[in-house]
Parts: C-alpha cells; sequence; structure tokens
C-alpha cells in the first residue's frame, strides 16, 4: 500500500535527497512536499497524510510550530522531525511535544527505518482502537440480549400463572 508522507520542507534539494533516500531503500510513498506554514496547513486539512516530515529550521515558519499545529488538527499522525540543525534540546523538546522521532540529515540511513516504524506504530493504534469499539459494541449487545431474555422470562411466568 502506497502511503502518503507530507514533507515540510524548504530547501529543494534536500526534499530531493530525502524522496531519493526514501526511494532506494524501497518505501513505497507519495510525497507532497510544501515550505510555507499556509500550504501545510492546507494539505493537512485536506487530509490523507499518512505522515508527516518536516525540517525544523524554516524562513518565516520552525519545526516546533508545525509540530503544535499538526498535534492539534491531526494528533493521531506521526511526525518526524528531519533536521541539519536542531540541537539535543530542541531534539528532546520535539519529542516531549509529541514528535515521533527526530534525524539528522547527516544520519539519513536512519530515516526510512523510522518512517516504517512510525507508520506500523500507528496502524496498530489504528487497529487497537477498531478492536475497542468492536468490544464496546459486543458488550452493548450482550447486555441488550440479557435484558430481552429477562423480559421474556418475565413476560413467560406472566402467562403462565
Amino acid at each position: 500500500m502506497k502511503c502518503r508522507i507530507l514533507h515540510l520542507e524548504d530547501d529543494p534539494l534536500d526534499a530531493e535527497l530525502i524522496l531519493r533516500r526514501l526511494e532506494e531503500d524501497g518505501l513505497n510513498c507519495q510525497i507532497d512536499r510544501v515550505d510555507t506554514e499556509a500550504a501545510f496547513l492546507q494539505a493537512l486539512e485536506g487530509g490523507g497524510v499518512d505522515l508527516v516530515l518536516a525540517d525544523f529550521s524554516l524562513p518565516g515558519a520552525d519545526g516546533m510550530e508545525a509540530l503544535r499545529l499538526a498535534r492539534q488538527l491531526k494528533p493521531d499522525i506521526p511526525f518526524l522531525i528531519v533536521s541539519g540543525v536542531i540541537g539535543e534540546e530542541a531534539a528532546v523538546d520535539s519529542l516531549q511535544n509529541g514528535a515521533t522521532d527526530y534525524i539528522l540529515k547527516d544520519r539519513l540511513s536512519r530515516l526510512t527505518p523510522a518512517v516504517r516504524r512510525a507508520l506500523d506504530e500507528a496502524a496498530l493504534r489504528r487497529d487497537r482502537e477498531s478492536l475497542g469499539d468492536q468490544l464496546t459494541r459486543a458488550q452493548k449487545l450482550e447486555i441488550f440480549g440479557e435484558l430481552a431474555g429477562g423480559v421474556a422470562h418475565d413476560y413467560n411466568n406472566i402467562l403462565t400463572i
């Protein structure tokens, strides 16, 4: 299945490098690159996004603001920061604020495994929620069945008398 990645990146060369890396590693994905906060918001609100990759340092915006917006609008979408300038403190801060992972641009060998892990965890979370919903429905049906059985039993008792 083809995943859709929203990539917030201002440098077209870095975007191409990331795209090539994911393709070389055999990840079947469509990447939609945006380079402004407005375009990012529009793409995120448009839906269909499976994962967000965001540069940390952008002109007129930054990765932390993008992370805040993504968590506000689509809290279940994995969010990975891919940056060449993120420091340790900023990386830890981003993880504490909901980023799934961060990857340094000079260590892109970590990118595909991080993307695959994030997508797998999101799928597991969706499956778990779906199973929880199914269990809740089954419990409601069970309670309704017991209630109907009790009413039928009481009605039978009245008819027997």
